[in-house]
């Protein structure tokens, strides 16, 4: 019997959502037999990124956040309600063509504005049997802040009502959501810490980047900024930082990002392309994961995914974390610095010097002799694809491939 699973991926700002998203459905459909994967998102061209056999997209029309609550038609020239009420019908009619037995919807219960409501009051009432579960990264907002919004918004009754289980991206040690956020008993029973969710990456692909680049012998860095949307700042303090440098100083890769305004990006290119002998420029690669193994330090952003990445590679790594709309990207960036496992860079802070001064430190560390990788704390892991698809299995009794 063939199984189906949608996964739901709102994407208002940046990649994180759908690189997530992506990454767990790419891992079932490669490990867990007879499992087709649809994907509800509203990123810009989904079907750029890495779509392996089994996995396909329906595209919701673009929204984008301006403000933590605040949402606005990205592209077309209507209402934030109007493209709502489509997104919301476009979700109920592809649910009922496409009788899923699995609904995985991510980090937004309700969906945003609600847009997921029919749909799940639908499938609760004409599909009892479809498992339904919510997947949620490691930090949403400040606690009281998100407590606050999910009582006014009956969230915990949404979650009642209509989740089977949550499972949370991330390790109850280092930031846990059932006390943080006040879950009621009844959905605390439901909730299942799977551990950080990250891109596998192989030895193979990591050396056929270093064959076709033939990197020179010099510490290289890479810098990203995730979608790039609101990154220009962090570029240009690079930027600023290697133009002060002498040319053999550092090697750096630098990722702008699909979602960079074109005025930025323009900006950053007539900054970067000439120091070409030091810097190698690109937009966005869905193999970044392959550069950031091929990193002595990495410079970006403390979004969920590059952060996961780059310390279950034991990388030494510099991140300057958003504060705005939400501040998910300090809390997630501190409570990893005081781990031992990153340098933060606070953006109010942000100069050529301060990032300067934090690569090489990091540096000084990884050439020092004690130098070893920064050790993860007990309990903290990275098996966060190969629970869910053991979470999958049992749901939908299903076999799990060798892996």
């Amino acid at each position: 019997m063939r199984h189906r699973a949608l996964f739901y991926s709102h994407d208002s700002f940046g990649l994180g959502h759908f690189r997530r998203s992506l990454n767990i459905a790419s891992h079932l459909t490669r490990h867990v037999d007879d499992l087709s994967v649809l994907m509800l998102t509203g990123i810009e061209s989904p079907a750029s990124f890495e779509k392996p056999r089994g996995v396909d997209f329906v595209k919701l029309p673009a929204i984008w956040k301006a403000d933590a609550e605040e949402y606005r038609s990205r592209h077309l020239r209507v209402s934030f309600q109007r493209v709502r009420r489509i997104r919301e019908q476009l979700i109920r009619t592809v649910t009922r063509a496409y009788a899923p037995s699995l609904v995985v919807v991510d980090n937004v219960p309700r969906g945003v504005g609600g847009e997921m409501l029919a749909t799940l009051r639908y499938l609760r009432q004409r599909h009892p049997k479809t498992r339904i579960v919510l997947t949620l990264r490691d930090v949403l907002d400040e606690p009281s802040r998100i407590a606050a919004q999910w009582k006014k918004d009956d969230v915990y009754g949404a979650l009642d009502r209509f989740y089977d289980e949550i499972w949370i991206a991330g390790c109850r040690e280092v930031f846990d959501p059932i006390e943080l956020y006040g879950f009621p008993p009844r959905i605390a029973e439901r909730t299942r810490f799977c551990g950080y969710v990250v891109r596998s990456v192989s030895e193979e692909e990591t050396t056929s980047l270093a064959l076709e680049y033939r990197f020179p012998e010099r510490p290289m860095v890479v810098v990203c900024c995730g979608g790039g949307g609101d990154g220009a700042p962090l570029i240009r303090a690079y930027a600023a930082m290697v133009q002060k440098l002498p040319p053999e100083a550092l090697y750096s890769v630098v990722f702008l990002g699909p979602d960079m305004p074109p005025a930025e990006r323009r900006e950053l290119k007539n900054i970067l392309l000439p120091l070409h002998d030091r810097v190698l420029l690109f937009d966005y690669r869905p193999d970044l994961t392959a550069f950031l193994r091929l990193a002595a330090v990495t410079v970006s952003m403390a979004g969920y995914n590059t952060m996961c990445e780059v310390v279950s590679l034991g990388k030494r790594a510099v991140v300057v974390p958003r504060g705005h709309p939400r501040v998910e990207q300090v809390l997630r960036a501190r409570s990893f610095e005081k781990l031992g496992l990153v340098h933060v860079v606070d953006a109010a802070d942000l100069s050529a010097d301060t990032l300067s001064r934090a690569v090489f430190d990091a540096l000084s560390e990884l050439r020092s002799p004690a130098s070893e990788q920064p050790k993860l704390p007990t309990g903290m892991d990275f098996g966060g694809r190969r629970r869910i698809a053991k979470r999958v299995e049992r749901f939908l009794g299903l076999g799990t491939r060798r892996q």
